[in-house]
């Protein structure tokens, strides 16, 4: 009965450690848009962007979008509010991006 609680708690540490490993993050912030871009298959599209309230233009970064619809809603120049994660050294992925401007009526 040892023999097997020895085990349990081995693989339980194994578990632990192996899902730290991969451990992944997600931000939210302010992303001004300075480039698009997308694979030449056309299988991967992407955007280049820097939040304007923790970097410069010169620390801009790539975040992959899965979605080619919104990428081609994405306009460069221009500042969302983004929400976007990363799993280990895998790129960030854009998970949610909203327009800030306000419209005027």
């Amino acid at each position: 009965m040892r023999k097997i609680s020895n085990i349990f708690i081995i693989f339980m540490l194994l578990t632990i450690l192996i899902s730290c490993g991969g451990a992944s993050k997600s931000t939210t912030s302010m992303l001004i848009v300075i480039e698009k871009g997308h694979s030449n298959d056309y299988k991967e599209y992407w955007i280049e962007a820097y939040d304007p309230n923790n970097q410069t233009k010169d620390k801009a970064f790539k975040v992959v979008v899965k979605e080619e619809m919104v990428w081609n809603l994405i306009e460069e120049n221009k500042e969302y509010f983004s929400l976007y994660s990363k799993k280990g050294d895998e790129p960030w992925i854009l998970e949610q991006i909203e327009h800030t401007e306000i419209e005027k009526e």
